[in-house]
């Protein structure tokens, strides 16, 4: 059904308009304005006319709807501008209190309107209808109803931008908005597994700031974080999830796009997202979709109920339903992500053959081992089959590799050393075709929202209820150095075995009798079969409040709890106990890690694998259970003419809110160190009895904050005092004071000017400052132990000065909080212009342009040195003959005079402060009443001007040594300015075109990411390869019919990315960056709503 027929068959609704308050008898006073009204809609000609003139309009809603008006231009009187308007809308005038005009439908035997007359009953429900008031409150002020001016830099993305972009999550919502920076919270990242938030999350992170920066607000109050937290940065963050909120009955999303702590919360560093629900809507709507992406398998699905009534006590009730299912989109189906090898794609270029690009793993079935002591060195006849102790599998095929036993059963043999090299690298294993790029879905959402009038007092209540159930998959694991696990020497399958075993190679030295034991270097029982993982999510919000109205002060208040919980579970995970014991077994039973993997292809599969029951003794399933919680209480009170300065009103809020935040990690026993792994054959306990996880403490936190803050809304000039080139000069003071129970105390300001030159040109600027305490992982964590791939430069071009090239290995590192750590602190500043041109006719539509630079300065900013930094700031040291105490080493070996890294040690810091700048750009523009339609157009760009982060003292003694020659091949990116590299694009944009003439209707939306370079892949002269600006475009048509048996649907056809864009490539496993790009592809989709009330 169209919005017009929608409107018509809905009950009387009342509209405000909050605009600034004039004394005097209103209409009667007859003051004088400059009016820029284009003809059109009924509706929006009232609400333009209430903010030019600077009133509080109330009217029928419905009554208005569907009218059109004709333009009213030029300076004119209140009375004479409003007249014209409601005249055309079938409105008059009910009553005026020199504050609020009140507007009623013109008596039923003069009215224009075919509408039916409603029943005495309905006319008494319309009667009561007319005196609910639906506020516009836009983010950026507590004071209701005070007048709305356009000094802060707010970005409001409608219902006509969200039905534009597509969107079906909140994810794909929020990543149209140029200002949202990337998504770390995503399915293409590959790191963390059970310790990375998977699932149906997507992450908000305004300016790129780093996740954690943003404030999310749902209708207006704080949104509970998600449960599970994973490193950006290497370090611990938290995100409010987008996917939890309930597309289908979004209103409209806000975003404060400067630091607003002084007046929602100190942690809003990059600014506020408010998103607020439809919970006016009257009706009963009901919508289907369908949709796939083009050539693949993955389908989806989605069904919304979205109902809303007053009852006969005058009760409004709202109801938001949805429920989103798709199924898997496996990387195998995008011939990009299709293999972890991308080298055939820079063919060509500078970068081919480049093994930046090559993400294949070293732990394959082509195992690695290294024998214990790994001073041994073991020979068949004359030929050395280990090198300090190492050898791998080898298929006898690979002759560029070569063997250095006699051939094997099977095809293979024994080569000295580990998988490195060109030779050995076909060796690698390909983890892609086990991995989803996107996961299968079914999400839910529920929400409710209740009203009811006890005279001067309005109760209220929300409750929400979000569930989703996710599943995905993945690689096998591979043993990491965190916990080594090592074959025993009467291990059935034991080439090194006793003399007594069948399986011990012929001819050996080196070998006792007994045999020898060995510790697996680099191997992947991928025989096994991936793992696979399914992530439940709940959550849960109730809210109940009071507002109303006291002697002109505007009062609410609410309790608000929230909690949220999400359990990842991960199938056909092995125990590292249980694996070492099958290994270990003395008979045929036994796990043969020794028979290598495909010979077809040898980074795929294992073509000879171990028997179903062997393998079953060590398979398991893992859990990780995490909750967060939030409560909430807060009381404000808001008056928009607390007294009267020449230039109008002044208005004032204040409040305060007390809440409590909670964070529970619980780790299955065989992470958090309850049940460990014991290696049988060293002797040494680790915490983590999984293999490929680290272990990981369990963690149970919370923290009170009580907060207080108070704001003004001064106009300091008016239209009326008629300055010259000053048109209106108003401002906004701003303070916060919140108290932790964790940290202290601070006080924020803020402060902002609005200055109206005239002509419809308008200065803006603000400076306010914002506080953010450590987030709960980062402070209370007791230490989480992980594992990287990294280089040991020190070992490998000390022990070996003539090294050319430095092999790379697994590395323990324990990342632990500190409670020592003091909160990011920043300083913001913005300023811009707001331009109306009052020279185009209201015939030629309204445009608005608006430019706004902004400045965030911060310091102490939350990181971490890193595993890498650590090394080279070791290896520097070691030049001059000393040590970096962080990371610590095993003795040394033989000549060797650097022993192997045990581990490293890393705590969370403060670092050095970070400056960050950029300017955004917007375009709005409206056309009404032509005679091709009524068109509306939005562009919105952001650009970044600077990103720098300073470096800590020790990354300043990295980049001076690297840049005088001391650490070759070293490139320190961590600091310094971080404009287009990795997920720092100097340009993103999005613009959205709509058009509507009659039951038709379509509309574009056009997203563009500017480029970015790969710092994972640098040439010798210090170039990174570049990933190309992307830019997709949406489209939809629809057609709503007004008679008929489908009166009152809609049926729409859309499709996103209609160009088939893959995103570029990177050197990322997946072969592009997740975070900015998606691979979805060109995806078609059809939708059908029908309005039945």
């Amino acid at each position: 059904m169209s919005d017009r027929r929608g409107r018509r068959v809905r009950g009387f609704l009342m509209t405000s308009v909050a605009a600034a308050v004039l004394a005097g008898p209103a209409l009667a006073e007859d003051a004088r304005h400059s009016f820029n009204i284009p003809a059109g809609d009924a509706v929006a000609a009232l609400q333009t006319f209430a903010r030019q003139s600077g009133r509080q309009v109330l009217f029928p809603f419905e009554a208005a709807s569907g009218k059109r008006t004709p333009a009213v231009a030029g300076t004119l009187s209140d009375g004479e501008a409003l007249t014209r308007l409601a005249r055309a809308a079938g409105l008059v005038v009910q009553s005026d209190d020199g504050k609020t005009v009140t507007l009623r439908s013109v008596p039923a035997e003069t009215a224009p309107s075919p509408l039916p007359q409603p029943s005495s009953a309905g006319a008494r429900a319309i009667e009561e209808e007319a005196q609910v008031v639906d506020t516009l409150v836009v983010v950026g002020s507590q004071i209701e109803g005070a007048k709305r001016t356009a000094a802060l830099p707010v970005t409001v993305i409608g219902e006509k931008e969200i039905l534009a972009t597509g969107a079906v999550s909140g994810d794909e919502l929020f990543r149209a908005i140029p200002q949202a920076g990337d998504v770390q919270f995503q399915e293409a990242r590959t790191t963390g597994n059970l310790n990375d938030a998977r699932g149906d999350v997507a992450s908000l992170n305004l300016r790129s700031l780093g996740t954690g920066n943003t404030l999310a607000l749902l209708n207006g109050r704080r949104a509970v974080l998600a449960p599970g937290s994973q490193t950006e940065n290497l370090v611990p963050v938290q995100t409010v999830n987008t996917n939890a909120f309930p597309v289908a009955g979004i209103k409209r999303v806000e975003v404060l796009r400067d630091g607003a702590a002084a007046i929602y919360g100190a942690d809003a560093v990059a600014g506020v997202v408010n998103v607020v629900l439809d919970t006016r809507f009257r009706g009963l709507r009901m919508e289907a979709q369908a949709g796939g992406s083009e050539g693949t398998g993955y389908r989806e699905g989605t069904v919304n109920v979205k109902a809303g009534t007053r009852l006969a006590d005058g009760t409004r009730l709202t109801l938001f339903g949805g429920y989103t299912a798709h199924g898997r989109l496996m990387a195998s189906e995008r011939a990009y992500a299709a293999s972890e090898d991308h080298r055939a794609a820079t063919v060509g270029t500078p970068w081919e053959g480049d093994t930046a690009f090559d993400n294949r793993s070293t732990s394959s079935p082509w195992g690695a081992f290294t024998v214990i002591p790994a001073s041994t060195t073991v020979r068949q006849g004359a030929s050395a089959l280990t090198t300090s102790g190492v050898f791998h599998v080898e298929p006898t095929s690979n002759t560029a590799a070569g063997c250095s036993s006699a051939p094997l059963a099977g095809d293979l043999c024994l080569k000295a050393g580990v998988i490195t090299g060109a030779a050995d690298r076909p060796l690698r294993y390909d983890e892609n075709p086990d991995r989803t790029l996107k996961g299968g879905l079914e999400r839910f959402n529920l929400f409710s929202t209740v009203e009811h009038d006890f005279g001067a007092v309005t109760a209220y209540g929300e409750a929400g209820y979000y569930h989703a159930l996710f599943s995905g998959s993945r690689e096998q694991s591979a043993p990491i150095s965190s916990a080594p696990i090592s074959i025993a020497a009467n291990a059935y399958w034991n080439p090194f075995g006793p003399a007594t075993s069948p399986n011990r190679l012929a001819n050996l030295s080196g070998v006792p009798a007994s045999g020898l034991a060995m510790t697996i270097t680099n191997y992947r029982p991928v025989d096994a079969g991936p793992r696979t993982y399914t992530v439940t999510d709940d959550s849960y919000r109730l809210l109940g409040g009071l507002k109303g109205d006291w002697s002109g002060w505007k009062w609410d208040s609410a309790l608000l709890y929230s909690t949220a919980r999400t359990k990842d579970m991960t199938h056909n995970a092995i125990s590292n106990t249980l694996f070492q014991q099958a290994l270990n077994r003395t008979d045929a039973s036994a796990y043969n890690p020794f028979n290598g993997g495909g010979l077809d292809n040898y980074s795929l599969g294992d073509a000879t694998p171990n028997g179903r029951d062997t393998i079953n003794s060590f398979l398991i399933n893992v859990y990780r259970v995490s909750e967060t919680s939030l409560a909430l209480a807060d009381f404000k009170i808001s008056r928009k003419d607390l007294f009267r300065l020449p230039g109008g009103d002044v208005g004032v809020a204040a409040g305060v809110e007390w809440r409590r935040e909670t964070y529970d990690d619980n780790r299955d026993k065989r992470l958090d160190g309850t049940i460990k792994y014991t290696n049988t054959v060293t002797g040494v306990t680790y915490d983590t009895d999984v293999m490929g996880a680290s272990a990981a403490p369990d963690v149970a936190a919370h923290r009170q904050v009580a907060s207080a803050f108070f704001e003004l809304a001064v106009p300091v000039i008016s239209p009326e005092m008629r300055i010259p080139f000053v048109e209106e000069v108003s401002l906004q003071i701003a303070a916060r004071d919140e108290r932790y129970s964790d940290f202290g105390n601070v006080l924020k300001p803020k402060g902002a000017i609005y200055w109206k030159v005239g002509r419809g040109f308008a200065l803006r600027g603000s400076v306010s400052q914002s506080f953010r305490a450590p987030n709960l992982p980062q402070f209370y964590s007791d230490g989480s132990t992980v594992s990287n791939t990294r280089t040991d430069w020190a070992a490998c071009k000390i022990n070996n000065p003539a090294a050319t090239t430095c092999a790379s290995a697994s590395t323990l590192e324990v990342r632990s909080g500190n409670k020592t750590l003091q909160p990011e602190q920043a300083d913001n500043a913005t300023i811009g212009f707001v331009y109306q041109p009052s020279f185009i006719p209201a015939a030629l539509g309204k445009l608005t342009l608006t430019t706004d630079f902004w400045s965030i300065r911060e310091k102490n900013v939350i990181g971490i040195l890193g595993g890498g930094n650590q090394i080279y700031y070791d290896w520097l040291l070691r030049q001059s003959g000393s040590f970096n105490p962080n990371v610590v080493r095993d003795a040394p070996v033989g000549t060797n005079t650097v022993g192997a890294i045990a581990y490293i040690n890393d705590t969370y810091a403060n670092l050095q402060p970070r400056v960050v700048q950029g300017v955004d750009f917007s375009l709005g523009y409206d056309l009404d009443g032509t005679r091709w339609g009524d068109f509306s157009l939005d562009v919105n760009v952001a650009k970044l001007l600077k990103f720098d982060q300073a470096p800590s003292p020790i990354e300043r003694l990295l980049i001076e040594a690297a840049a005088a020659g001391k650490l070759p091949g070293v490139s320190i990116v961590s600091s310094g300015n971080q404009i287009k590299l990795g997920g720092f694009p100097e340009f993103r944009g999005g613009a959205s075109l709509t058009w509507r003439q009659g039951g038709w209707g379509a509309g574009a939306f056009v997203n563009y990411v500017g480029e970015v370079f790969d710092t994972g892949s640098t040439l010798i002269d210090g170039r990174y390869w570049k990933l190309n600006a992307w830019t997709t475009v949406n489209l939809y048509g629809q057609y709503a019919f007004d008679d008929g048996r489908l009166a009152g649907s809609t049926v729409r056809l859309g499709v996103r990315n209609v160009g088939d864009k893959d995103p570029p490539l990177s050197a990322s496993n997946f072969g592009y960056y997740g975070s900015l790009h998606n691979a979805t592809g060109r995806y078609w989709y059809v939708n059908f709503s029908k309005r039945f009330i």
